[in-house]
């Protein structure tokens, strides 16, 4: 006689809860660290020394089960993605504000060392020229009142 049209157990039931609880916490816990792995990489990307704090970020207690695809990443390929990054917010800047542009001819070194204090300071989220330029306003605005 076959079992096919008996019922499961309490025990397998509750197994099976059990095992899909586990499977639930596992997946938060995995998701929470990936979140953190993506908020400490974009921080990474901005900083004075990327390479610095890629290995700072590895060494964070709530990314250890992270640690080898942190390790895997290639410092000289993090710097340049670094230096990709400043380079489009740069671009993004100067295109969106006459201003900035206007800075930028006038006193490249004044203007370059602002813009390596702003975008370690401003987490990058613009997408456009305009977007870019509000950030860098708003940035000054506030530099200029501390």
């Amino acid at each position: 006689m076959s079992d096919r049209g008996a019922s499961p157990s309490v025990e397998s039931v509750a197994e099976t809860a059990e095992d899909t609880a586990e499977a639930r916490a596992e997946a938060r816990a995995e998701l929470a660290a990936l979140v953190a792995l993506e908020e400490g990489l974009a921080v990474a990307l901005r900083a004075t020394d990327p390479e610095r704090a890629l290995a700072a970020l590895a060494l964070r207690p709530e990314l250890s089960r992270l640690r080898g695809r942190i390790a895997s990443i290639s410092g000289d390929g993090f710097r340049l993605s670094a230096l990709l990054v400043a380079r489009l917010r740069f671009e993004r800047l100067v295109q969106g504000s006459d201003e900035a542009s206007a800075w930028f001819d006038r006193d490249p070194a004044g203007f370059a060392a602002a813009f390596r204090r702003y975008h370690a300071e401003v987490p990058a989220s613009a997408l456009f020229p305009a977007d870019e330029a509000e950030l860098f306003l708003r940035w000054c605005d506030g530099a200029a009142d501390s």
